[in-house]
């Protein structure tokens, strides 16, 4: 069995789980399906895999941590962030509690327990930057997450760019570049502004990855 039929075989395998799971998410045939909520689905943690204590600055009041609600795929937002990278620093939920000490509204700001192997942004604006790392403090120590892939959308129709460990953009739409891929040269080359469209389509995802030498 050659590649190709490989990648079939193992995409249709993976659809037809998917399809029995929710066949109103993942319908067969030329209906469309959610690209953020297909990588939803594929990285859902089995466990909690974020923590969050209500708190509030002015007055340093804060409570224990608990696990919270959170998975690997971060979803748009209503206020556009400055950044991928800001948006991940100002993950948090509102909180209908009053301070006990000055009686303000606290916020409950969410983190990840440990760094995330895959993370994926859903991208909805025009104006966001495209982080190209991500930083999380683990331990003391500082890991680095570098944006790995790049999926865009138009005209009914997804195409990627996926980047390697050398640095060189490598671009794939299965109707024109079949199984394989175009080098569009070097990732540090390219501006957050670029990173928004892509051959006439826009970006939709944003997957980062910590990769291992």
């Amino acid at each position: 069995m050659n590649g190709q039929a490989s990648f079939e075989t193992a995409r249709d395998t993976i659809r037809d789980e998917l399809h029995i799971q929710s066949p109103a998410q993942f319908p067969y045939g030329t209906r469309g399906t959610s690209v953020p909520t297909l990588a939803s689905t594929i990285l859902a943690p089995h466990n909690f895999v974020a923590i969050s204590s209500p708190e509030h600055t002015n007055c340093e009041y804060s409570e224990p941590c608990i696990d919270d609600r959170l998975d690997f795929v971060l979803h748009n937002t209503e206020n556009t962030p400055k950044s991928t990278s800001h948006w991940l620093g100002s993950l948090e939920h509102k909180t209908h509690e009053g301070c006990p000490q000055c009686f303000s509204e606290m916020m409950q700001p969410i983190n990840f327990k440990s760094t995330p192997s895959v993370l994926v942004f859903e991208i909805n604006s025009r104006n966001i930057k495209v982080s190209k790392t991500l930083k999380f403090e683990q331990e003391g120590e500082t890991v680095v997450l570098n944006v790995r892939g790049l999926i865009y959308h138009g005209d009914f129709h997804f195409t990627s760019s996926i980047i390697g460990i050398d640095g060189i953009v490598w671009y794939h739409d299965g109707m024109t570049t079949g199984s394989s891929c175009e080098n569009e040269g070097d990732f540090d080359m390219f501006s957050s502004k670029n990173l928004l469209k892509c051959q006439g389509k826009n970006l939709i995802s944003v997957v980062y990855a910590r990769v291992l030498l």
